[in-house]
């Protein structure tokens, strides 16, 4: 397990999206190195030991999209740890949280403040930086993947992401993810606080979660704690965006509400 340097930032977190870029442009040579390559290594070599019928199952795809996601799964398992050309971490992710994280449009503090804080939570990778470079891949944290001992992904990364939050030792972490993605990280052996951030609906009365409005402001609201600097719990109630307000702040718990789109 290599060393980590504790962080003087808050730690966020977010889930990656299923859709990435397909711009490779980024280089190694000016990226920050995988967290963890003998891990990764382990995970591509799983998936490449698959059957096709199988790795077809585990993907979810059709004969029609087999090919380019066979392609994704191709290299050999350096390329994924230390590719030539790759995506960026923080603009490889298209998805509705992407979208509205707007990577490309971050200020100058900002994307310093991504380079600092910021890490997209992967089945492939464990935790990508922002200047990270990873490959393209296609695989969720809830596939049913064994690898080595380990039934599930869940098995191999959660005391691994888990002690990697507990070395960097960061003042706190605000927990952006999805349920699929947080519950990766053993949260009650961790030994910094956490603030676990949701969004809902409010309609006739009822709260209800709206898939996709929860992804785009969980992008939103990584946007807004990078462009304000946002350095102290605390501040993080204030966040007011697309019609978003607080609604409770319990033990570590932070819900925001807007009425229905």
């Amino acid at each position: 397990m290599p060393y980590f340097y504790p962080m003087k930032d808050p730690l966020i977190l977010l889930s990656p999206s299923k859709g990435m870029s397909s711009s490779c442009h980024f280089t190694s040579d000016i990226a920050d190195a995988c967290l963890f390559p003998k891990t990764t290594t382990e995970v591509v070599k799983a998936v490449q030991q698959l059957a096709t019928g199988t790795a077809k199952k585990l993907f979810k795809v059709s004969d029609s999209m087999w090919p380019a996601v066979a392609q994704m799964w191709s290299g050999k398992p350096s390329s994924y740890t230390n590719p030539d050309h790759g995506l960026r971490g923080l603009t490889a992710y298209n998805g509705e949280a992407f979208k509205f994280l707007n990577a490309a449009e971050l200020t100058t503090s900002g994307m310093s403040n991504a380079a600092q804080s910021l890490y997209i939570l992967s089945a492939v990778y464990g935790a990508v930086s922002s200047n990270m470079c990873i490959a393209p891949y296609r695989l969720e944290m809830q596939s049913r993947l064994s690898v080595a001992e380990h039934k599930n992904l869940y098995s191999l990364w959660r005391p691994i992401l888990t002690h990697w939050i507990n070395t960097i030792d960061p003042p706190f972490v605000i927990d952006a993810c999805s349920g699929e993605y947080s519950k990766v990280v053993d949260w009650k052996r961790v030994n910094t606080p956490v603030v676990q951030v949701d969004f809902k609906q409010l309609k006739n009365g009822q709260m209800k979660s709206v898939s996709a409005f929860s992804k785009q402001a969980r992008g939103a609201f990584v946007r807004w704690c990078l462009e304000n600097n946002i350095k102290e719990m605390s501040s993080l109630t204030s966040f007011s965006e697309m019609g978003y307000r607080m609604h409770t702040f319990d033990d570590n718990k932070l819900v925001f509400l807007r009425d229905s789109q």
